[in-house]
């Protein structure tokens, strides 16, 4: 399989995150069938629940997604507020067996058998929404075929209580006059000892398409922008040369199309690997001739 194939799954689950937010619920547990998810605030941060795990399951993606100073997420969804505001983590969480490029988790048997998860970067009274989707071998082989196959997920809301966090507004991350790099110039500062992935900061650019779809492009598709010390990512030219071979059917040539570039901070808790958005540049337009 070739490189940029996987971004393919890349575009769908941020897609995913982002579809969940706009999806209104008042309620904290969601049920389908008998896979079921529960989010409680708990001192440690998010606390989620899982009964009854697809025996087929080989990867549970989790999405924790906040909008400041959104507390209905009806609302969010009725004001169509911009989607470049939605602060995100997630959890990729696998099978041994199932490799990707990407920051995740090989412990999918024991989140199996415990059935619990905690998400700890929260602040106290802001309210997350959680969104779970459990994919089969099945569900790999449809979504690299079909960009509108959609695995099962779940949603919940929950108001944070207490949790480790940081201030957002003190981390810079600068995007440069060609729109090539993204160079990460403060880091955040937590209110409590966290451990780091080997990765500590990974970056990615998003391309929306449309009211609900985007491409992801992340640094594990680009690895060699990394620079030396973790902190620039180059994604230019290599970015629109992969969209170009393998994005043709997404875009449009000469289109203008609204972007972003992330920085997300890679930890460890518990055993799982969380990616924990911490800057954003602002939006920028971007165009390919195809």
């Amino acid at each position: 399989m070739n490189q940029f194939t996987t971004s393919k799954t890349i575009a769908l689950i941020l897609g995913f995150a982002l579809f969940a937010f706009g999806c209104a619920t008042n309620r904290n547990r969601v049920d389908n069938v008998d896979f079921t998810l529960t989010a409680e605030a708990v001192p440690e941060g998010i606390l989620l629940t899982f009964s009854n795990i697809p025996s087929d399951t080989i990867r549970l993606f989790i999405s924790v997604s906040s909008f400041p100073g959104v507390t209905d997420y009806a609302d969010y969804a009725e004001e169509a507020v911009s989607r470049h505001d939605i602060v995100s983590a997630f959890a990729d969480i696998r099978a041994a067996s199932f490799r990707g490029g990407a920051v995740y988790s090989t412990n999918l048997e024991k989140v199996k058998q415990s059935g619990q998860v905690i998400f700890p970067i929260v602040r106290a009274g802001q309210k997350y929404r959680v969104s779970a989707m459990v994919e089969s071998k099945q569900d790999h082989a449809l979504m690299m075929a079909d960009p509108l196959h959609s695995p099962q997920f779940l949603i919940a809301d929950v108001i944070a209580e207490n949790g480790i966090y940081f201030d957002r507004d003190a981390v810079r991350l600068y995007l440069n006059d060609t729109r090539s790099s993204v160079t990460l110039y403060s880091a955040p500062v937590f209110s409590s000892r966290l451990m780091f992935s080997s990765q500590k900061y990974s970056f990615g650019v998003t391309i929306l398409i449309g009211e609900t779809s985007s491409i992801g492009v992340g640094d594990h598709h680009i690895p060699a922008g990394l620079s030396a010390d973790g902190l620039t990512w180059t994604f230019e030219p290599y970015m629109t040369e992969s969209l170009r071979r393998y994005s043709s059917a997404w875009l449009e040539s000469g289109k203008n199309y609204p972007a972003w570039a992330t920085a997300y901070v890679n930890i460890i808790h518990n055993g799982i690997a969380w990616s924990v958005e911490v800057a954003k540049t602002k939006e920028f337009t971007y165009s390919i001739d195809l």
